[in-house]
Formats: C-alpha cells, sequence, structure tokens
C-alpha cells in the first residue's frame, strides 16, 4: 500500500521470523513486564481488542513507572532496597516471581527502557544495590519463567529463586519508541524514521538496531528455547508511520486531528515538565511526532485514564494483538479507543491496520 520499502527495510529485513504463540487458537495468557509504555496501550483495552475476535484474552503484569528491566529484576522501586518494590499488577497473578512460580503463561512480554544494552552486573551495598544492561536483566527474567534461576546469592533472584516450574518458553521484547526530545535533538533529518534508522551506538539509544541486537543476542543466551526470543516491533509501526504521514499517504489524519487536536494541546501543556513537541494544529511534516500526548507517552497521564483511547495507544495495540496472534489486524474494530469516529474514520483506521499488519508480517517471511 502506501509504505515506502525502500525506507521501511532498514527496520524490517533482519528482524527475524515472528510465529503465533503456541496455545489453542481461540485462548492466549501473557504476562507483561515494563512501566507506562506498556501500560498505556492500555491492557485492558488491548483484551477487548482480541476478544472482539473471539479470543480470550488473560492477562498478568509487573509494570511500574519509569522502570526498567534491571528494577523489575531486583523489585525495586526508585529508591528502595531489591525486594521492597510496589507495582501495578493483576491480583490474580501477582508480582513476577509469584506469577512465574504458580502459573502458566502462553508468552512473557518484556519491555526495555532507558537502558544500555550489555552492562556487567553489579552489585553495591547502597543504592542501586543491582545494575545490569537490558541484555543481562532481559535474560535473567527469561531464565526465571523457565524455572532455571542459577545457583547463587546475594541478588534477589538468586535469593527468591525459580526452579520448579516452567511457566513460559515463549517470549517477546516489547520493541517501544524513543522520547521526542532525542528526535528533535538530531544534528540533521529531526524525523522519527531519521532517529529509528540509526545504527546503536552504546549507551541509552532506542532504535531499531538496540532491539533487533538485544533479541539476536539473547537468542544467543537461550539457544534451547523451543522458539527464538521475538520483536513486538511497535516502533518499526510508527517509523512506517511517520514516512507516510510526511508523504501526505495516510487517508483521514488530518480530519483526525482536527477533531482531536486540543486533546494534544492539553496533554502537552498540563504537565510538569513542558513537552519537547507541541503544535497548535496538526503538523503533517513532524510525522508521528503528532502522536506523542507529552514527550514520551502515547496518552495523557495517568496512561490507562477513561481518555486513553488515543491514535498511538491503538497502533501499539494493533502491533502487540497482531505478533501474538498471528493474525492480521485489518478489519479490527477501534471502539475501545474512544479518539475514533467508526464512520469518519474508517480510511484512517484501516490505514493504520494494514501498516501494522505490513510490518509484522515482513517478519513472518
Amino acid at each position: 500500500m502506501k509504505v515506502n520499502w525502500n525506507y521501511l527495510l532498514v527496520f524490517v529485513l533482519t528482524l527475524g521470523v515472528i510465529v503465533p504463540c503456541a496455545r489453542a487458537e481461540d485462548s492466549l495468557r501473557v504476562y507483561y513486564i515494563g512501566n507506562s509504555l506498556t501500560r498505556n496501550v492500555p491492557l485492558e483495552r488491548l483484551q477487548m481488542l482480541f476478544e472482539s475476535r473471539g479470543i480470550t484474552y488473560e492477562y498478568g503484569m509487573q509494570l511500574g513507572g519509569g522502570h526498567r528491566l534491571e528494577q523489575h529484576l531486583s523489585k525495586r522501586n526508585h529508591g528502595n532496597e531489591p525486594g521492597e518494590g510496589e507495582y501495578n499488577i493483576v491480583q490474580k497473578f501477582g508480582e513476577y516471581d509469584r506469577a512465574f512460580k504458580n502459573f502458566v503463561f502462553d508468552a512473557v512480554v518484556l519491555q526495555p527502557y532507558m537502558s544500555e544494552l550489555d552492562k556487567p552486573v553489579k552489585i553495591t551495598p547502597r543504592w542501586p544495590h543491582f545494575s545490569c544492561g537490558d541484555l543481562q536483566a532481559a535474560s535473567s527474567l527469561i531464565d526465571y519463567a523457565r524455572g532455571q534461576t542459577p545457583k547463587g546469592s546475594g541478588r534477589w533472584d538468586y535469593d527468591n529463586p525459580n526452579r520448579e516450574n516452567e511457566a513460559c518458553e515463549q517470549f517477546y521484547i516489547y520493541a517501544t519508541w524513543p522520547k521526542a526530545e532525542d528526535i528533535l535533538a538530531q544534528p540533521n533529518e529531526k524525523t522519527y524514521a531519521a532517529y529509528y534508522a540509526r545504527k546503536y551506538s552504546g549507551g541509552v539509544q532506542p532504535c531499531a538496531d538496540y532491539f533487533q541486537q538485544l533479541v539476536e543476542r539473547l537468542n544467543e543466551k537461550q539457544a534451547d528455547l523451543t522458539t527464538p526470543v521475538r520483536l513486538i516491533p511497535a516502533g518499526q509501526v510508527l517509523a512506517a508511520l511517520d514516512v507516510e504521514i510526511r508523504a501526505g499517504t495516510l487517508a483521514g489524519i488530518n480530519e483526525f486531528y482536527e477533531r482531536n487536536q486540543t486533546y494534544f494541546i492539553k496533554s502537552r501543556r498540563n504537565n510538569k515538565k513542558p513537552s519537547p513537541f507541541d503544535r497548535d494544529r496538526f503538523d503533517p511534516s513532524a510525522g508521528v511526532l503528532n502522536f506523542y500526548a507529552d514527550g514520551v507517552h502515547m496518552n495523557d497521564q495517568p496512561h490507562n485514564g477513561d481518555d486513553s483511547g488515543t491514535i498511538g495507544s491503538y497502533v501499539a495495540a494493533l502491533t502487540i494483538f497482531a505478533t501474538l496472534s498471528g493474525h492480521s489486524p485489518v478489519g479490527l474494530t477501534a471502539a475501545p479507543y474512544e479518539q475514533f469516529d467508526q464512520e469518519s474514520d474508517a480510511d484512517l483506521v484501516r490505514g493504520l491496520q494494514e501498516t501494522v499488519w505490513e510490518v509484522v508480517a515482513a517478519q513472518q517471511k
């Protein structure tokens, strides 16, 4: 359809094959570990999308504001000691240790955030007590979910191990998006697509190459997995949409923002920290920066309220749906996402769904 494949192929050609979870066709149980970028899907609305296709969808979660995977692994928040963390959870499953010791899941989704790719584990008597890179944290969480916590001591996961229950064998990395300020700080082309196409050069750099390297190296460390670790390519989908919006080929987007721009103005200006991207009107030349409700989120805080049915949240939900189910999202309802008008936005909704499926399906080849 509208995607500029010459631009998009840099994101998707080497991302590997995505297959649906090994499960009964009409049911799915997933556990999520992450922060507000996962919470702002929101997961209860994603559940409605699955159910609209006749798929029974059950989820658990351990989510914390601004939390990195290393913090989840050691179960600490932003100032306390390991094991003292408090999180947004689903009561049935609880925090990750309880969930992985007592339940079985079709998939576990891990969301990296603002961390280095590869950083050795460091244990200190004072804050932060425990630190490591996304590679080390994600691999340790996978070990825990597989019931294969290594023997050892001095780390929260080692001192509270799971060596009995195999909770899951299918893992996904939720590849999200960079902060608006980082996109706008680029020296040359200040677009989302340009940022996401950059090679990972170290440090904190959430781009396509970062997530690809993370998945490849996790599969090296977890070589005996029945199915390799896969990507949920939300960031890549946004890169494709960025190209479309700036080219003027995403039908209905102007009309959508004529109706919804006041939401984004309000959310960007009501936060304690002003948003680095703030327009009074929809700006096609800014691409998917228009989706940002503040400097990083796709909907206004607290990210899962009554007004969280935004265009960015819907795109993220479509991407998760398509990746986990293996089904095209084309024709899927937009009803749980209240910014859409089912009739007026029909072309836009279909365009979003088609782009999501093109990116996800490209990884299935």
